[in-house]
């Protein structure tokens, strides 16, 4: 599965200019099969869920890095403060066909003080993307369902962490959008804030 753009370029989003110019990053993966005797008695004891439940957000940014919100399945973050960007709701098992969680950038009516939204994947059950089936992240055109960007999540041999920022949307000074492929593996930082960690990408 090839990334259209190499890692750590950007391009321009050539967005479909019908309608609310609709992207969305969807993040899917298969349900956990294979259940080892090791994760049901981590299960048993708290440590480990047996389902692998992923989790896709998004953080906003102003033109000085400034954090301005987050989109995710937190209760209070479903969606930003202008509506245009928006979660699909938690899928805690992968349960379905295609993407099993969503979120969705209307580019325009985008509140303008964003000039910058990155993505990112996380696993909350206790996992590390090497355990979890064929997980993979992708950027799409929801009108045209072009994909700017997609990738396998279990590329190569950093997979064994819990947490992978795909891509930033970046505004450009022409007042258009632009991809940036950042896929990175990384850890969850100790005391973490998503915030500050993840601004260091733009």
């Amino acid at each position: 599965m090839a990334p259209r753009i190499p890692k750590g370029q950007s391009a321009p989003l050539n967005v479909t200019q019908e309608g609310r110019q609709r992207v969305f990053v969807g993040l899917g993966w298969d349900p956990n099969e294979s259940t080892s005797i090791k994760d049901k008695t981590l299960s048993k004891l708290g440590l480990k869920n047996i389902h692998h439940d992923l989790d896709l957000s998004c953080y906003l940014y102003d033109q000085n890095k400034r954090y301005i919100n987050h989109v995710s399945v937190e209760k209070g973050h479903e969606v930003d403060q202008t509506g245009q960007i928006y979660h699909s709701g938690d899928n805690v098992k992968g349960v379905g066909e295609g993407d099993d969680e969503q979120i969705s950038v209307e580019l325009k009516n985008l509140d303008p003080a964003i000039t910058s939204i990155i993505f990112k994947a996380s696993i909350k059950s206790g996992h590390t993307f090497d355990e979890v089936a064929a997980p993979e992240i992708r950027l799409v055109d929801a009108y045209s369902g072009r994909i700017f960007l997609e990738l396998s999540l279990q590329d190569g041999n950093e997979s064994n962490r819990p947490v992978f920022v795909f891509a930033a949307l970046l505004k450009a000074t022409d007042g258009g959008w632009n991809i940036l492929h950042i896929g990175k593996f990384i850890d969850v930082p100790t005391d973490v804030h998503w915030a500050e960690t993840l601004k260091s990408y733009i």
